[in-house]
């Protein structure tokens, strides 16, 4: 069972889509390097893996559960503190 399961995660600034159905699985053991040029989306990706951003679609799982899905848009402030709570985030 994978740790954190991101399925076709996409998030738009206007008309500027800048995460396209972002898919990976990250296990137990296993280190994910995220690169890529400046602009390529990679802090607007850990943003919304920590709740700082909204995605508009797409899921998260993490240890099978779904803590995101971007058909059920609503989601309390609880329930993004709890979600917050699998995820460090340094910027550097």
């Amino acid at each position: 069972m994978s740790i954190l399961e991101v399925k076709n995660l996409n998030k738009s600034f206007g008309a500027v889509e800048v995460l396209k159905g972002i898919d990976f699985e990250l296990n137990k053991g296993e280190v994910l390097a995220i690169i890529g040029p400046s602009g390529g989306g990679k802090t607007t990706l850990l943003r919304c893996i920590n709740f700082l951003e909204r995605a508009e679609e797409g899921t998260m799982k993490v240890k099978g559960k779904v803590i995101f899905d971007g058909e059920n848009k609503r989601m309390t402030e609880a329930e993004l503190r709890q979600n917050r709570l699998h995820f460090g985030l340094v910027f550097q």
